[in-house]
């Protein structure tokens, strides 16, 4: 029978422990939160994104549901933890050097950031129409703010195209691609 499950051909026909078990030689030091403050579908793209760089642990702040299907399933393979508000992100997530994305007057281009972090890196991602703003006081609890250069018209990329960006970035620039 053909596994139609969306996982590489290293992992095609394996059982989900298994492949939480080859997934844990691959991981990266690093972590990402996400806000989720109205069942957002990016959520669900960014725990992609996230699978793909093999990170330690995806963290969401706000609403428990996410839009699943559009994860593709990656959230069986991953370690997700629920956080319910500011308080509760930063009691769970104290092993982490947190740094925002965000498009803002002082923010560090991310062609100049060097993800040399004091601790693994939790990379923050707002929410798409309000950035880290959307939730009052996150950014201060930001150790890093990165931005991601534009040339174009629009204020920002979208969220989950940010991650990506910002995930691929520290990957290479720390070498572990």
């Amino acid at each position: 029978m053909e596994d139609l499950r969306n996982v590489s051909n290293d992992f095609k026909y394996f059982p989900i422990e298994v492949i939480k078990q080859r997934l844990a030689e691959r991981r990266r030091p690093f972590a990402t939160m996400c806000l989720n403050l109205d069942k957002d579908i990016n959520i669900a793209t960014i725990v992609r994104t996230h699978n793909a760089f093999c990170g330690l642990e995806f963290f969401w702040l706000g609403r428990k549901k996410f839009y699943r299907p559009g994860a593709v399933g990656v959230y069986l393979y991953e370690t997700m933890r629920h956080v319910v508000d500011l308080q509760d992100a930063l009691e769970k997530t104290q092993d982490y050097t947190w740094v925002g994305l965000d498009n803002r007057t002082g923010a560090i281009p991310i062609t100049d950031f060097s993800w040399e972090t004091e601790k693994p890196p939790l990379l923050i991602f707002g929410h798409e129409q309000g950035g880290l703003d959307f939730l009052p006081d996150l950014a201060y609890h930001c150790k890093h703010i990165v931005m991601i250069p534009q040339i174009g018209s629009v204020r920002s990329l979208n969220v989950a195209v940010a991650s990506g960006i910002a995930m691929y970035d520290m990957c290479m620039k720390k070498g572990w691609m």
